[in-house]
């Protein structure tokens, strides 16, 4: 989707990503594709053993930018990744406007929105005015992906208070839904010019539609892809 989304608007000389992960596969299949990858975390979470296993596999059917063993942050670079850990993104240590495009897969979700609208007001001023944010957000009940007896929306059936006691710091999530997502990155001044919805659960427990009847029916999404551009 990302690889997609850069081709088709040509956005492919800097990239920026928060929330990287720890095997960087998606970096490293981009890199045919990006000339620079800035990729950061809120935490050091690089396995490089991880990382050079998913290079590894890439080779298997593809031929990457460099065939280099990566053991370091140095061997990243001549992927044209630079990693960045611990890293607040909050406060992008780069110039206003030389992002081409910022990335984002499964991160948001984990993400208190008060520090989502800090990170995406900071986006707005590094983004160059032709540039695209595209991001690939999980709605689910992150629970419901090892517990197959819950609904893949069961969180929702908790009141904020409840919530607050289930919800690990270590496992943090928001339970933000999609158009509550799309209301703040158009008050920021995105506009949103690809909207997908994927809807995998079917069968919602009754409390919960009971709870949510009134509202816009994006909230049952369970994972979606959104391009963003800056407003006119």
């Amino acid at each position: 989707m990302h690889k997609d989304a850069l081709n088709k608007y040509k956005t492919k000389n800097v990239v920026f990503e928060f929330g990287a992960g720890k095997s960087l596969a998606q970096n490293l299949y981009l890199s045919n594709f990006v000339k620079r990858q800035f990729v950061v975390d809120l935490y050091p979470m690089l396995d490089f053993e991880l990382v050079d296993y998913e290079r590894q596999k890439l080779l298997e059917t593809k031929k990457l930018r460099s065939s280099i063993k990566i053991k370091n942050q140095n061997d990243l670079e001549a992927y044209g990744i630079y990693y960045i850990a611990p890293y607040d993104a909050t406060k992008i240590h780069l110039s206003d406007r030389s992002i081409d495009a910022c990335i984002s897969t499964n991160t948001l979700e984990h993400i208190p929105k008060f520090d989502i609208i800090l990170i995406f007001s900071e986006l707005y001023k590094k983004l160059k005015d032709e540039g695209i944010v595209s991001l690939i957000i999980d709605y689910s009940d992150h629970y419901a992906h090892t517990d197959n007896n819950i609904s893949l929306l069961n969180f929702l059936k908790f009141s904020h208070h409840q919530w607050k006691r289930y919800n690990h710091k270590i496992h943090f999530q928001n339970r933000l839904r999609h158009y509550e997502y799309i209301d703040i990155f158009k008050k920021i001044g995105f506009r949103t010019i690809k909207d997908d919805l994927f809807f995998a659960e079917k069968n919602i427990p009754t409390q919960i539609l009971d709870s949510y009847k009134n509202l816009n029916s994006s909230w049952k999404a369970t994972s979606a892809h959104i391009i963003l551009k800056k407003s006119n």
